[in-house]
């Protein structure tokens, strides 16, 4: 009995957990986000894409200059780091130079911080990708050309078409999708940094386990073979 009130509740659990998800993107899918959050050429492309364009309203400030360089899936010198950081500590979280005041007064509200941003939306990198290739003109004409989002909860957005992405040329595409999809990798690996060494780590102990197991089993069967003779 308490078996089936665990199955019935595991089933509502994901009965509301699908319901959130399709009421969060409105039965739109998601576009799938070509990222790899080992390939270090990529979040370097999506770091100076994320420097040069999204650190206009964003910080991340979980991730610190000094994290640029110690990071082995970013590794940059310290002369692109210094670069980077300008007057800004080299210990210290990047962080936008727009004040919170000067948000509000331009979008309504404060951008939030894309530290995280990856766990904390449902669809993680695709969704990031999605929203930034996602600025469309309003099929019904209420929400005004630069705040209209297919991919964006209730598709009005505050913020702006960072890419330029509506009207663009179509020669454009292309290489549009592939900002849109570096600096999604670039978030993926910041949002948990540490995620390609505990997979290198968990591969190492699953291993040992498994030999562990070999051995313990041969030496089980040596000890009973005994056991059984007599």
């Amino acid at each position: 009995m308490k078996f089936n009130k665990l199955l019935i509740a595991v089933g509502i659990l994901a009965m509301f957990s699908t319901a959130h998800t399709a009421i969060a993107n409105e039965g739109v899918a998601l576009k799938h986000a070509e990222i790899s959050v080992t390939d270090q050429a990529q979040i370097r492309r999506g770091l100076t894409v994320f420097t040069d364009v999204c650190m206009g309203c964003h910080s991340a400030t979980y991730v610190t200059y000094k994290d640029l360089m110690d990071y082995p899936e970013i590794a940059l010198t310290r002369e692109a780091v210094d670069e980077l950081r300008g007057d800004h500590a080299l210990t210290e979280g990047m962080r936008t130079d727009l004040s919170a005041e000067d948000a509000k007064s331009s979008y309504g509200k404060v951008p939030p911080d894309l530290s995280v941003i990856v766990n904390a939306r449902n669809g993680g990198a695709n969704y990031v990708y999605s929203v930034l290739t996602g600025f469309e003109h309003d099929p019904k004409g209420r929400i005004p050309d630069g705040n209209y989002n297919e991919y964006f909860p209730g598709h009005r957005i505050a913020m702006p078409d960072p890419l330029a992405w509506l009207d663009h040329e179509p020669a454009d595409t292309a290489q549009l999708e592939k900002d849109a999809q570096d600096v999604a990798a670039f978030l993926a690996f910041a949002t948990d940094p540490h995620q390609n060494q505990r997979r290198v780590i968990g591969f190492w102990v699953m291993g040992f386990l498994l030999l562990l197991t070999l051995v313990l089993w041969r030496l089980k069967v040596e000890v009973w073979k005994d056991v059984k003779k007599h």
